[in-house]
């Protein structure tokens, strides 16, 4: 994604906080959780709704959703630069997020494979 990205803090090892500028000014936190087989992380992505409390529900339509999903590219390349055998899954919260998300990386594709091995993983229904 070539769209400048918001500038992060780098809070933990594999935590990051950002604020996205829109309608309103909104905390966004990114973290990284490591999963039970080694080497794998969950990205977690969402919206500081008291401190301490995160919320992946929250929906802000802050009218900049694609400098912030730059911004969590541009937060996945630094963790990544520090740990370069990692491998990261995420999913939406919601059925639509999800949707979002398929969505993003259909169109960023050619992009997004310049920097990451990109795989997915479809839920077959019985």
């Amino acid at each position: 994604m070539s769209k400048t990205p918001y500038l992060y803090n780098k809070e933990e090892a594999a935590r990051y906080r950002f604020t996205s500028r829109g309608r309103t000014n909104i905390e966004k936190i990114v973290e990284f959780v490591p999963l039970a087989v080694p080497g794998f992380y969950n990205l977690g992505f969402g919206d500081v709704i008291k401190e301490g409390v995160i919320s992946d529900r929250t929906v802000s339509n802050n009218g900049d959703i694609i400098k912030v999903l730059s911004t969590v590219i541009h937060i996945i390349k630094d963790f990544t630069l520090e740990k370069p055998d990692v491998k990261i899954s995420f999913m939406g919260s919601t059925a639509l997020r999800t949707a979002v998300y398929q969505r993003i990386l259909k169109t960023y594709y050619s992009e997004f494979r310049k920097d990451f091995r990109i795989t997915a993983i479809q839920e077959i229904d019985g």
